[in-house]
């Protein structure tokens, strides 16, 4: 029947066995052939070059084939189920421990030759402590495998619950996930462990304040702060505090108000200035003396630009009365002074030509 593998499915295969289970290809390798360690099965289950399933399917046949260098106490089985181990592969490996056992005590009560002193036994290497986890943990942070790395802190951690350098790590590891309340667990753990740590502080201030809490968060600042002035997260926090809180306790500035003036002096007005300008006229007697030349009338104007007084200060004395009556029934443009009309005084020069 034709298989409906790919031929890069059984290449992956042939490669993960040749580079992980040297001689484990052959169905009658010889009883020579090198044992497997634990170190080669947890590496060749860590492998990404072929499916989970067929890994488990290689090792469990050069496990039949070569034994294993230890025996499978329940620390490894808990390892190695851990890392990807099905039940055959555990299986294989428990059974063939048996195997061996049996095996040497029937060759022993039927061999009557003499029989050379058995092999020595190599013990089984001892379970991973805290610090493979630690260091494993690291490498997946190095690779950025958060979601491994806190696997592994988290066995770390239970191995040695005082590891203050897996604890920062998987804080770290937490904070980087977005995961807030797990990783301030963490930090406050890391505190209890160590009060000096202004690094811890600083850490569990960021945290607090992204869920919202400014009060906490600015106590931690400040603790970390007074044990490390020179910390990076926690000295712009304290310094801008400080700052407020100074600008905070300063006497308020009164500005003292400017005193607007009564009135503004607008100069000559002018036509251009005016709502309306009335032109006095000649008088009867003016006419007849050949009166003219110029006339200059000073008023002052209230807040609304009306007439109010008309004094006429130079000029032939016949135009006089009349420049004024004209001056007086003038209106002009209120005067303004920062946005508001404000009295004014200002001359009106009336020119008159003789009609001699």
């Amino acid at each position: 029947m034709k298989s409906n593998r790919s031929p890069v499915f059984f290449l992956s295969s042939m490669l993960l066995a040749l580079a992980i289970l040297p001689s484990a290809l052959a169905v009658t390798a010889s009883a020579q052939a090198r044992q497997l360690t634990l170190a080669d099965i947890v590496i060749a289950l860590r492998s990404n070059k072929v499916p989970l399933p067929e890994r488990n399917k290689l090792l469990t046949e050069a496990v039949n084939n070569r034994g294993t260098t230890f025996s499978l106490t329940p620390e490894i089985e808990k390892e190695l189920s851990g890392t990807g181990a099905d039940k055959a592969l555990l299986d294989s490996i428990r059974r063939r421990t048996q195997i061996v056992k049996v095996s040497s005590v029937a060759a022993s009560a039927t061999d009557q030759k003499p029989k050379p002193e058995p092999p020595k036994v190599v013990p089984a290497p001892p379970p991973p402590d805290f610090s493979f986890y630690e260091k494993r943990a690291d490498e997946s942070v190095a690779k950025g495998d958060m979601d491994a790395a806190i696997a592994d802190y988290t066995k770390a951690i239970e191995l040695n619950a005082s590891d203050s350098k897996a604890l920062k790590g998987r804080a770290n590891s937490y904070f980087t996930k977005g995961l807030y309340s797990p990783a301030l667990a963490d930090l406050t753990k890391l505190i209890e462990l160590d009060p000096k740590d202004a690094g811890s502080y600083a850490r569990r201030a960021q945290l607090t304040e992204k869920q919202g809490n400014a009060d906490l968060a600015l106590e931690d600042y400040k603790k970390a702060y007074e044990l490390d002035p020179n910390n990076e997260v926690a000295k712009p926090v304290v310094e801008r505090w400080r700052a407020e809180q100074a600008k905070a306790a300063a006497p308020p500035v009164i500005e003292t108000p400017v005193a607007s003036p009564e009135f503004v002096d607008l100069g000559v007005l002018t036509e251009s200035m005016a709502v309306r300008m009335v032109k006095p006229a000649f008088t009867t007697a003016a006419l007849q003396a050949g009166a003219g030349g110029q006339i200059i009338v000073y008023v002052e104007l209230d807040a609304n630009g009306n007439v109010t007084k008309a004094k006429s200060v130079s000029g032939n004395a016949l135009l006089r009365p009349g420049s004024e009556d004209a001056a007086r029934r003038s209106k002009f443009k209120p005067a303004m002074t920062a946005g508001k009309p404000i009295k004014a005084k200002g001359r009106i020069v009336y020119n008159f030509v003789s009609k001699s």
